[in-house]
């Protein structure tokens, strides 16, 4: 009767193992190029409409989903910001997210933005008081979804374009990511100095060949096709100082709906 026991224990403890291993530990190539760029200090998504910007954040944010309990350092977390009030809903109420800001509403984007920043600051506290170089917890992403739209704001726009020039310029060590998109990747848009923080771009189809040297700093974006007629997005990975073309993985809408169910599960 032990024996039994113990073996229907041994059983339910490899049955969840698996589930969670499930949700927890994606493999190959599908992972490999999101798990890339969110170890990168910073990441500016751009390109076009229908472009396949979607495809890219949602498979970013999927892979932070899958990624929380490895991350031995704590749970990541997200700050969703999102003026379009169409890609991050589905994220608002998972454990990962600390703040979202939908629709147009300025002062919750300033908000969400603030938060960031008094998170930041506490974390260089933190370290000074712990003697650390790098912030030794969780990562914490940023996540804009249309940049365009907040910088363009006469009421916060350049509150918008301070707040995000020190997040991306004194964040590294503290763990804070800024992962921002853009439909309108133009150089009254981006400014250099924020552009310069981005050391990792996502570069898709963009409209000219100006908007492709904005992103990239040299011409070929526009010549990349859109996903409704290759039947998924390409786009220009840049990193180190160099750019290769990927074509970007595309996470179906039942895995997604699935991660959100799992998280929901949970808490």
């Amino acid at each position: 009767m032990k024996t039994l026991l113990i073996i229907a224990i041994a059983f339910v403890l490899v049955y969840y193992a698996k589930q969670r291993k499930n949700y927890t530990s994606p493999v190959g190539q599908t992972w490999d190029l999101f798990t890339d760029m969110l170890s990168r200090p910073h990441l500016l998504v751009a390109g076009t409409t229908g472009s396949g910007k979607s495809v890219a954040i949602n498979g970013l944010i999927s892979t932070i989903l899958y990624r929380l309990p490895f991350d031995r350092q704590g749970n990541a977390q997200m700050i969703l910001i999102d003026p379009k009030l169409v890609e991050f809903s589905a994220y608002a109420k998972m454990p990962h997210t600390i703040a979202y800001a939908a629709g147009y509403n300025p002062d919750a984007w300033m908000t969400a933005l603030n938060k960031a920043l008094k998170i930041m600051d506490s974390r260089k506290t933190y370290m000074k008081s712990k003697k650390l170089k790098l912030y030794d917890k969780a990562d914490l992403y940023i996540i804009i979804d249309e940049w365009a739209s907040i910088y363009k704001n006469k009421q916060c726009g350049r509150a918008a374009y301070e707040a995000v020039l020190r997040l991306t310029s004194e964040g590294r060590a503290e763990r804070v990511h800024v992962i921002m998109a853009t439909q309108i990747p133009k150089a009254n848009i981006i400014p250099t100095e924020i552009r310069e923080n981005f050391d990792a771009r996502l570069c898709l189809r963009t409209a000219n060949a100006i908007q492709s040297r904005v992103i990239m700093d040299e011409n070929g974006c526009e010549n990349l096709p859109f996903p409704a007629d290759a039947g998924y997005a390409n786009g220009y990975y840049l990193k180190g100082g160099k750019s290769e073309l990927y074509t970007i993985p595309f996470v179906q809408q039942t895995k997604l709906d699935e991660l959100v169910s799992y998280w929901e599960r949970q808490y």
